[in-house]
């Protein structure tokens, strides 16, 4: 069984990662490469940060509205 990068394919990179048994099984199957793992774990990160400032701005307002 090939193991490929699915975040490499959508870029058009062949993105094999290696192979798994039964190494005669033609099935393939995704994961994710550490290079785009890194990239997905900075995004959830800036993305939590920025949900987390939206938060604090809406907290704010409310006490502005309603102290």
């Amino acid at each position: 069984m090939k193991i490929v990068c699915a975040w490499c394919l959508k870029e058009g990179k062949p993105g094999l990662m290696g192979e798994m048994e039964p190494k005669h099984d033609p099935t393939v199957s995704h994961g994710i490469c550490p290079e785009h793992r890194l990239q997905v774990e900075a995004e959830l990160i800036r993305t939590a940060e920025e949900a987390e400032r939206f938060r604090k701005e809406a907290e704010d307002l409310r006490r502005k509205v309603d102290p």
